[in-house]
C-alpha cells in the first residue's frame, strides 16, 4: 500500500500520549485482539494509539465513520482479524483513513468524545492471537 496522508510526520493527535510515542503515534494503527486484564469479557478488535487501546467493538456500536469504513469497523472488531485481512486493501484502507480522521487533532467534538470513550490504558488488557489459524 503506498504512503499517504495517513504517514506524514507532522500529524498530531487530540490524545496526548500518541504524540511522539516510539511505538504508536497516528502514524502506526497497528490492529489486535484485546480484552480487560483478568475479565471474562468477549475478545475484540482494537488498535493501539499512544499509551492506549481503541476499542472497535465499542466504536461500532457508538459511532458512524460512514460507508464503506463502517462495514470494515465491523469486521476488525470481531474477535480474530481473519475476515477483516480477507476483505482486501480497499478495506483496509478505507478504516485506516477513517480512525486517522477520529483520532487526528483535527477531528470534531463528536468523534473525540465518542472514541475517547472507546479507549483502554494498554497496561490494563490482555490480547490474544489476532487470527485463527486453520492447517
Amino acid at each position: 500500500m503506498p504512503l499517504d496522508h495517513t504517514h506524514v510526520p507532522h500529524a498530531s493527535s487530540w490524545l496526548a500520549s500518541a504524540n511522539g510515542h516510539p511505538d504508536f503515534p497516528i502514524q502506526n494503527l497497528p490492529y489486535g485482539v484485546v480484552r480487560r486484564k483478568g475479565s471474562a469479557e468477549a475478545w475484540r478488535g482494537a488498535v493501539a494509539i499512544g499509551d492506549q487501546v481503541l476499542d472497535l467493538a465499542a466504536l461500532s456500536a457508538i459511532h458512524s465513520l460512514g460507508q464503506p469504513a463502517d462495514s470494515a469497523l465491523r469486521l476488525a472488531a470481531l474477535p480474530a482479524l481473519n475476515a477483516f485481512m480477507a476483505a482486501g486493501p480497499a478495506t483496509w484502507s478505507a478504516l485506516r483513513h477513517a480512525l486517522f480522521e477520529v483520532l487526528s487533532s483535527g477531528a470534531d467534538e463528536a468523534a473525540r468524545h465518542a472514541a475517547r470513550s472507546c479507549l483502554m490504558p494498554q497496561d490494563e488488557v490482555e490480547h490474544q492471537l489476532p487470527t485463527r489459524i486453520g492447517d
